[in-house]
């Protein structure tokens, strides 16, 4: 069938001498993009590097003997094959160097073909026969017998058939692996000994399931089914001459042939009809698809190359798109197919309907068609605009702006829409008989972007499961559990990493449920597995099971198993001191005690995600709503649950790194305070300070993040414990046993001009969380009246005060260096010791800074003169105390400092003391009424009768308006805040405020430290 058109006149430029001549694309990559070149040989005995926009010779090389009447270039762009007379050469690319002699022939070679991998050259000529090259050492492993000289080879894309083509017109099929001819054909004519034919075959690219080879006089092209070789079309009645030429496009849609007709076609396969069709001036010798794009490059039988460029119409499929791309244009075309139907039944029925987009979604216009509607035209309803579910066609001036109507037909611009018809314009145009621009516009309505899909359950320090391989069903700082298949059934073996906390090694168990969960606690295993379909003859559906196995009993039988009921699952596991835990699919939460009595049944508030226990306490996540559809993040939030107390103690959102999701959640291991790890590796931990908010404590350098994975299995206050794995394998095996790696935390504070190293103020943010966690259970265990615990607690308070300052005094020392003095003066009043501010207080003399000594030394006289007010305590125990000096002693126990940068927290506990001493005699005489300690601070209400919060020793150091206190130098305090402290103004006076030259306080010492009832040496808290 005749291609539709006029054939294109293509101009070739004269690339080498009359004669057999040949041509193939190379790909170079090149950083970060490829470039394309065209490599062409022919009877001159020259090749050439050309670039593929204007053909121009970037290299060339000459063959010792020529003609170089064939090329073939190795699938990975790295050689070009050559065969000039009698040899076959590879040249390197893009140098065209010479490389090496791949084998030798007694006469001129005619044909070439490289194996689909490239390791393998295919070689014939007048010599009748074909020789396979192993290009690896160069020898020649197989040589395939031929009737006749070969004109043209070609290896299929699997490399199992090569295909040869002959001089007598016959095609002969190799099985490469065997080198035995699997089929021949007769196809062709047979060609003069001086002719320059080649009939050329090609393979289809995908798999070589079809193979289209030359075949009559008549310009026709076969296509052979694969193994079978039958018939299974034919591609005709385009070329008068033979067909010289075959070349199939990248992607298998196209075929291109050349005939000695000089004309050039090209076919769509699927349909068996021409598409295209060029004429030269010469015949084809030799044509190349290009990889990228929509080009074809030639070389004909005088040397002329050229290239053909868009052979495909742009209204057919590239001939390079991927199958992907393919799908997707198939589907838009029937989109607009099956939009345009719907236009035109709306347009005919006349109806018209308001688009209304889903929450989040839009309308998108698209205009899929434009003509010009002739007022002569028999159906005047064609120019109509219409409005549709689908879409509508709109009418204006011929070059006017465009007009957009909505359902009722009433558009924007030069003109109104009208209901069912054209603009005024448009109608006044088509009275006077001048015809009408028309368009059809497709409106889609197009729905919100789709979100992540929530998050599935998952085990803390767990592996996912793999076929025939073992998994961790727990890892953690206490030890691990791994599952090993063997058979039938598995081997689940518990492992410790200090065997020292534990009497017996735990034996292994032989898991006949099929476990799949585990949590590893201090007293036992928790274990879970999930229901399975059974037969009556099985026993019917097997439930999901629970089964804890503890470490040490001193009773027989002490563990205990629990199936769920039907359709229910479970979850998520956990395993504290005195409890155990799972969540289920009907989101019930079930805690156990140790034994297996059951102590609750409460009611989640979401899917269960994760649970974690350390103690008493347990932690659960989850999803508290369907994922974010624009940050692509999950919706998560945790409970904190006291088993004991039987109490909620909170429950919050979960901040994670936006797009990220959990990958861990635990506790610290030094103060219980709960924390989790994204899927980014941030590292975040829940501080009581703040009303209780998540601090990020550490996140992976972006350059270890390409290279390496951390595998979280536990963290304390300054360092986290993970396995460090490979980028491409996140998960650690268990054999060999994996070794967690400590690692300094580090907060992703900011490098400040003409401060600290950010490493400093990072570390004294950790020590600063620490001890607000700490002030925390010392506060607890006062008020609970554990005298042991809270001098343990003290201790251990004091010890973390001292390294917080340690830090502080570091970073208050660059702050001096670089000029910072307001900011050194606010580090300063951080420091909780006298021995910390006296160190602040020689590092600004010796640095010349004594504004900033001055100011550090008031405020080291107002903490003092505090210290004076309340005296030494005395007696021994607590309980034999009077008020007044339960009431101070508590003050004196909970004296630390806050987080903040500014020291607000401090004023209030000498507020309460104050207050308290001050009351103790009227408390004491008032009929025996007891005075009860007082509780930890509230920031949020002030600590006197007037509702006014304490001032703190820094905001005291200055009076009220118009009035001059001791140690002020008659400074004012000017506004306060809602807490009575004073404003960041107030603090910006006193801190570049000049002292009193008369004030004695250079002449005072600090006073000796306090008696503090719980200031004893004791041993370190256990965990």
């Amino acid at each position: 069938m005749k291609g539709k058109g006029k054939d294109t006149t293509l101009k070739l430029t004269t690339g080498h001498g009359p004669g057999q001549a040949s041509l193939a694309y190379v790909t170079v990559a090149g950083k970060g993009s490829k470039e394309h070149y065209v490599a062409t040989a022919g009877a001159d005995g020259k090749v050439y590097l050309r670039d593929s926009l204007i053909l121009e010779p970037v290299h060339m090389a000459k063959v010792d003997a020529p003609p170089a009447t064939i090329l073939a270039v190795d699938p990975a762009g790295k050689f070009v094959a050559v065969g000039d007379d009698k040899n076959v050469k590879l040249y390197k690319v893009p140098s065209l160097s010479l490389e090496k002699v791949a084998c030798r022939f007694a006469l001129t070679l005619r044909a070439l073909a490289f194996s689909p991998d490239g390791s393998k050259l295919a070689a014939a000529g007048d010599d009748s026969v074909v020789k396979l090259v192993d290009l690896k050492d160069g020898t020649v492993y197989r040589t395939l017998n031929c009737d006749e000289y070969v004109l043209s080879l070609a290896w299929d894309p699997l490399g199992t058939y090569l295909a040869a083509s002959l001089r007598t017109g016959g095609l002969v099929l190799y099985d490469a692996s065997t080198g035995k001819a699997v089929k021949r054909l007769d196809m062709s004519e047979q060609v003069d000994y001086s002719s320059p034919r080649r009939h050329t075959p090609c393979w289809h690219p995908d798999g070589g399931t079809v193979l289209a080879a030359p075949t009559g006089a008549e310009g026709d092209v076969v296509l052979l089914e694969r193994l079978s070789w039958a018939e299974q079309g034919y591609l005709g009645g385009e070329h008068t001459k033979a067909v010289n030429v075959v070349a199939f496009s990248p992607n298998g849609l196209y075929v291109a042939t050349a005939g000695q007709d000089k004309r050039l076609v090209v076919w769509d396969l699927a349909a068996a009809s021409s598409v295209a069709s060029a004429v030269a001036e010469e015949v084809m010798s030799g044509l190349a698809w290009k990889p990228e794009g929509n080009e074809l490059a030639m070389v004909g039988e005088s040397g002329g190359v050229g290239v053909w460029s868009s052979p495909v119409p742009t209204s057919h499929a590239s001939p390079t798109a991927s199958a992907e791309e393919l799908e997707a244009a198939q589907r838009q075309q029937e989109r607009q197919a099956d939009a345009k139907r719907r236009a035109e039944k709306g347009r005919k029925e006349g109806e018209a309907m308001d688009l209304t987009p889903p929450e989040g979604g839009e309308i998108r216009e698209e205009i899929i068609e434009e003509g010009i509607q002739d007022p002569a035209d028999p159906d005047p309803a064609a120019a109509r605009p219409t409005s549709s579910g689908a879409g509508g066609s709109e009418g204006g001036d011929e070059g006017g702006p465009s007009q957009r109507g909505g359902a009722d037909g009433m558009g924007e611009g030069e003109g109104e829409v009208a209901r069912g018809g054209r603009t005024h314009a448009g109608r006044a145009a088509a009275a006077a008989g001048r015809p009408v621009a028309t368009r059809t516009i497709v409106r889609t309505i197009v729905a919100p972007p789709a979100g992540p899909n929530p998050q599935p359950p998952f085990q803390p320090g767990s592996t996912p499961p793999e076929a025939g391989k073992a998994r961790f069903l727990c890892f953690n700082m206490i030890g691990s559990v791994s599952s090993r298949p063997t058979g039938d059934h598995n081997m689940i073996e518990v492992l410790f990493h200090d065997t020292s906390r534990f009497s017996a090694r735990v034996p292994q168990l032989k898991d006949l449920y099929g476990f799949d969960r585990a949590a590893l606690g201090d007293k036992g295993v928790l274990y879970s597995s999930p229901s399975a379909p059974g037969s009556e003859a099985e026993g019917g559906p097997a439930p999901s099971m629970l089964c804890f196995r503890p470490f040490d009993s001193w009773a027989p039988h002490s563990d205990w198993t629990a199936p769920l009921p039907p359709g229910e699952e479970a979850m998520c596991l956990a395993s504290g001191s005195v409890f155990s835990a799972v969540a289920t699919s009907r989101l019930l939460l079930r805690l156990f005690s140790l034994a297996g009595s059951q102590t609750a049944l409460l009611r989640l508030d979401g899917p269960p995600l994760a649970m974690a226990a350390a103690g008493p306490l347990l932690l659960v996540a989850f999803h508290s709503g369907p994922p974010n559809q624009h940050t692509k993040s999950q919706s998560i939030s945790v409970s904190l649950y006291d088993t004991i107390q039987m109490a909620c103690v909170f429950t919050q959102p979960l901040p994670l790194t936006p797009g990220a999701s959990l990958s861990w959640l635990g506790f610290t291991e030094d103060h219980g305070l709960p924390a989790v790890a994204d899927s980014e590796g941030v590292i975040a931990v829940r501080t009581p300070d703040w009303g209780g908010r998540w601090v990020p404590v550490f996140e992976p350098p972006a350059a270890r993040r390409s290279a390496e994975a951390l595998w979280t299995v536990g963290l304390t206050a300054q360092q986290l414990y993970a396995v460090v794995c490979r980028a491409e394998a996140p998960r650690p095996p268990v054999s060999p046993r994996p070794y967690y790696t400590p690692m300094d935390l580090a907060p992703p504070v900011l490098a400040l001009e003409s401060g600290a190293a950010p490493e400093a103020e990072g570390r004294a943010l950790l020590h600063l969380l620490s001890c607000g966690a700490l002030r925390g259970r010392l506060d607890a265990a006062q008020l609970a009246g554990a005298v042991a615990e809270a001098s343990d607690l003290t201790h251990l308070y004091t010890q973390e005060q001292y390294k917080a300052d340690r830090e502080l005094l570091r970073v208050f020392q660059k702050a001096v260096r670089g000029e910072r003095h307001a900011r050194a003066l606010e580090l300063a009043a951080q420091m909780a010791s006298f021995k910390s501010l006296d160190g602040a207080l020689k590092i600004a003399n010796h640095n010349q800074a004594r504004g900033l000594a001055e100011r550090i030394r008031e405020f080291m006289d107002r903490r003092q003169a505090e210290a004076e007010a309340l005296p030494p305590l005395g007696g021994g125990m607590e309980e034999q105390a009077g008020p007044y000096e339960a009431a101070a002693g508590a003050a004196a126990g909970r004296r630390g400092h806050a987080c903040t940068p500014i020291p607000f927290g401090r004023g209030v506990e000498a507020a309460e003391a104050r207050e308290a001493a001050a009351d103790a005699p009227s408390a004491g005489g008032a009929g025996g009424t007891q005075q009860q300690p007082l509780g930890p601070a509230d920031l949020n209400a002030g600590a006197g009768g007037g509702g006014g919060g304490g001032l703190t020793p820094f905001a005291e150091m200055v009076t009220a308006p118009g009035s001059a206190g001791p140690n002020t130098g008659g400074l004012s305090t000017g506004p306060k805040g809602g807490r009575g402290l004073p404003t960041p103004n107030t603090l910006l006076q006193v801190a570049t405020a000049k002292p009193d030259p008369g004030s004695d306080s250079h002449k005072r010492k600090p006073a000796p430290a306090l008696n503090n009832p719980f200031a004893r040496k004791a041993p370190k808290l256990a965990k």
